[in-house]
């Protein structure tokens, strides 16, 4: 390929036109005003159509050399760039699709271009140049799905649109007595085949789907008629509820629990709502109005799946948490550190508890899967505590939950159950 720097100036539309015909328009409009002699007349007009015919082969040069600009800049080859010490690794890819999105389309832009203001949003923190690129997550995605993938989504999905969500409940006790204070509600979804799905096996699919709120809804209908039930039998058990963090940035979706809850006033105190921590941290102002109005009636919330023991025990009591779920590993971790500290400035662990307490938030030890575990937390002023060394989910019987009139396929009642451990 052979590039030059020559430059042709090219004219288009009335511009073009206007200049190819000036001579000839200025050469007919002079014998108005300038006497021409009878043997003049005739060289006079071959003049004029000399002119008409070159204002027509400048407009048709014109026109070609516009065709052959564009035609260039759409076919000619980008100079891939050299995949510097990446090799064929991913990540490397996406670096290199990254430095390659505003690649120029000549080499005489080349510089300018390059110089540019990208328009892929750069990783946090890095300093725009040569050696940034876009978050990974923001590129679109290359893989294909393969059979089983896309058959594992067709199967969520005709089982979620049959409402073939099971509920099942896991006990959170006193400590040490062992006495039943909450239970935290499960879902679980079987499939046509009788496979019965944990949450991280279905809900990134429903989240990715757009079906996270609709979820969210029938499993808080489905607590709510649990919780009746547990007054009629005069316990005084809660019933805790997970949201998914997909579905309360949803606008609109936090409100849209009102109706549902205000619906059955004798229940208002036995529901807990139960957010990620990752939600609390990043709430705006309608989520935390949201909240507030909810709060006021009467909700209490829990903070659930932590993944430090980083808090603000004022802030989360002023939201209206009530409850603190942190993981049972996390703490006893802690508490082999001299400084009793995890990672970071957070509490002594040995302060929790009481800490927590002084605010109204009652702390919860979850995933207590060994027997050994709970002397442990009883020594570090932990009072309620879940997990399979206490009890294993149950699933709540269909008429009790408000599923008795839900299709069902024959004989899926007695389908073996294959999941080994769930919560």
């Amino acid at each position: 390929m052979v590039i030059t720097n020559k430059t042709t100036l090219v004219l288009r539309g009335r511009k073009a036109a206007l200049l190819a015909f000036t001579p000839a328009f200025i050469t007919a409009s002079a014998s108005a005003y300038v006497p021409i002699e009878a043997g003049l007349v005739m060289p006079a007009f071959a003049v004029l159509i000399t002119m008409v015919i070159g204002g027509l082969l400048i407009l048709r040069q014109q026109a070609e050399t516009s065709g052959h600009e564009q035609m260039g800049n759409s076919t000619v080859p980008l100079a891939p760039r050299p995949v510097k010490a990446a090799g064929g690794c991913p990540a490397g890819l996406l670096r290199e699709l990254a430095k390659t999105a505003h690649a120029p389309e000549s080499a005489a832009q080349a510089v300018p271009t390059l110089r540019a203001k990208p328009s892929l949003t750069l990783v946090g923190g890095s300093a725009a140049g040569s050696d940034s690129f876009p978050e990974p997550s923001l590129l679109p995605s290359i893989r294909r799905l393969s059979a089983d993938e896309t058959s594992r989504i067709r199967l969520v999905t005709q089982a979620f649109e049959a409402d073939r969500i099971e509920l099942h409940l896991q006990p959170i006790v006193s400590l040490p007595q062992g006495r039943i204070r909450f239970y935290e509600t499960l879902a679980r979804l079987r499939l046509a085949d009788g496979t019965l799905l944990a949450p991280v096996e279905f809900l990134p699919i429903l989240e990715c789907s757009g079906r996270a709120a609709d979820f969210d809804r029938r499993i808080l209908i489905r607590a709510m008629a649990v919780a009746r039930h547990l007054m009629a039998r005069g316990s005084e058990a809660i019933v805790g509820v997970n949201l998914s963090a997909h579905a309360i940035v949803e606008p609109g979706f936090l409100w849209s629990l009102a109706g549902l809850l205000d619906s059955s006033p004798e229940i208002l105190g036995r529901i807990v709502l139960e957010l990620p921590q990752h939600s609390w941290r990043h709430l705006d102002a309608d989520l935390k109005s949201a909240l507030a109005t909810r709060r006021e009636r009467g909700v209490p919330f829990s903070l659930d799946r932590a993944a430090d023991l980083r808090f603000d025990p004022q802030a989360l009591s002023d939201l209206g948490v009530r409850f603190m779920k942190l993981p049972a590993d996390l703490l006893i971790k802690a508490a082999e550190q001299q400084d009793g500290r995890y990672a970071g400035p957070e509490l002594d662990v040995r302060d929790f508890a009481p800490t927590l307490r002084r605010h109204g938030i009652r702390l919860i030890a979850e995933r207590v899967d060994r027997d050994d575990m709970v002397p442990v937390l009883g020594d570090l002023g932990v009072q309620l505590a879940q997990g399979f060394a206490f009890a294993a989910p149950r699933p709540v019987k269909p008429e009790i939950a408000g599923e008795q009139d839900l299709p069902r396929p024959f004989g899926l009642e007695d389908a073996p159950t294959r999941l080994q451990r769930a919560g």
